[in-house]
């Protein structure tokens, strides 16, 4: 079963790179891209009225309530324990059926590295997902420190470094007068938000910024956490945002949007970047670093909403054998439940044209 009081093992850095692999994903720069400069009114309108909003109110309710539980904690305070467990429930089923689309991206990342062809074998896309979720399951067994390095060291070479290089790329093809592919005006910042794509746009990027909370779920285990959480916020919080917007910016300058509505995923709009400059033979590299990131993502999330489920079970609503830990104080029980779930979810792609 459980043991004592939890170590303190996460700093500011690592709490912060924590958060930024649950949000940063750069699968979604291509399309971004392809709204050019108006994406920056979307991001703007995003930030102001929920991502900087969502990071102050979990900063301030993870320093509260400094304990384990995160979601489940919070709406149990406010509305009793019926709807904390819903909150914590809804937080931890929703990605179920998530983690085997994100998991067939790494698939068809990996194929595009070693065999194309194998992008359109469903024995190969599972192989993948099945093994590296039961990988990722096994390694949250080792506790929540060695989780969270896997994690940040994933999102520093998965996101960050492909993120950058690409932000790069794109600053030195607009400063060395190469031609711009999107208009640049005071006009092409504002867009036209009467239609329903751009508003079914808009609800994606809210979505593409979710999951600041999920992190809460470990603030017993952070380092004075009155301090640290909010700094840890706001610093995932800059990279993030920075990279979502600066990124597409890169993408959208030099692949002219004709180009990027055609392509049918990442590695493609990619592709036509890295060609424009003659560096193509970098795109097996980029997309395993890109595969690693997206796992680092999952990773993050494997263990955060099952944390705060595991909190529910001093209220009794967990069964006895899911309240198993351990020597870790990992969730054993859970962590395989969840595992099986995704498991027979994932054979769908056995199915799937």
């Amino acid at each position: 079963m459980g043991i004592g009081s939890p170590k303190k093992v996460l700093g500011i850095f690592v709490l912060a790179m924590l958060n930024v692999s649950v949000m940063a994903s750069l699968r979604n720069l291509p399309l971004v891209a392809e709204y050019g400069l108006s994406a920056i009114f979307f991001f703007a309108l995003v930030a102001l009225l929920f991502l900087i909003p969502c990071a102050l109110i979990s900063a301030e309710l993870a320093t509260g309530w400094s304990k384990e539980g995160g979601v489940y904690l919070w709406v149990r305070e406010a509305f009793g324990d019926k709807w904390g467990f819903f909150a914590v429930w809804v937080q931890w089923a929703h990605n179920l059926s998530w983690y085997p689309a994100i998991l067939s991206f790494v698939a068809t990342t990996l194929a595009y590295v070693f065999e194309p062809r194998l992008a359109n074998n469903p024995l190969f896309i599972l192989t993948v997902i099945l093994s590296s979720f039961w990988g990722m399951t096994l390694l949250n067994y080792l506790g929540i420190r060695t989780s969270s390095l896997f994690s940040t060291f994933g999102v520093i070479g998965g996101t960050i470094i492909p993120g950058l290089f690409i932000i790069a790329l794109g600053g030195y093809w607009m400063f060395s007068g190469q031609p711009i592919q999107i208009e640049i005006s005071t006009k092409a910042l504002i867009p036209d938000i009467t239609g329903i794509n751009q508003l079914v746009f808009l609800a994606g990027m809210f979505l593409a910024f979710a999951g600041l909370e999920v992190t809460a779920a470990h603030a017993k285990y952070v380092v004075n956490p009155q301090k640290n959480y909010p700094r840890a916020m706001l610093l995932s919080a800059l990279i993030t945002f920075f990279l979502f917007m600066l990124g597409s910016l890169a993408i959208a300058i030099v692949i002219p949007r004709s180009q990027i509505s055609l392509v049918s995923g990442l590695m493609e709009a990619f592709s036509l970047f890295f060609n424009a400059y003659g560096f193509a033979y970098l795109l097996p590299l980029l997309a395993l670093l890109l595969a690693i990131g997206a796992i680092a993502e999952v990773n993050s999330w494997i263990i955060g909403p099952v944390k705060a489920l595991y909190a529910s079970r001093s209220h009794g609503n967990l069964p006895p054998l899911l309240q198993k830990t351990n020597q870790h104080g990992t969730p054993t029980y859970l962590l395989l439940t969840q595992a099986l779930i995704v498991s027979l979810a994932a054979l769908v792609f056995l199915k799937m044209p």
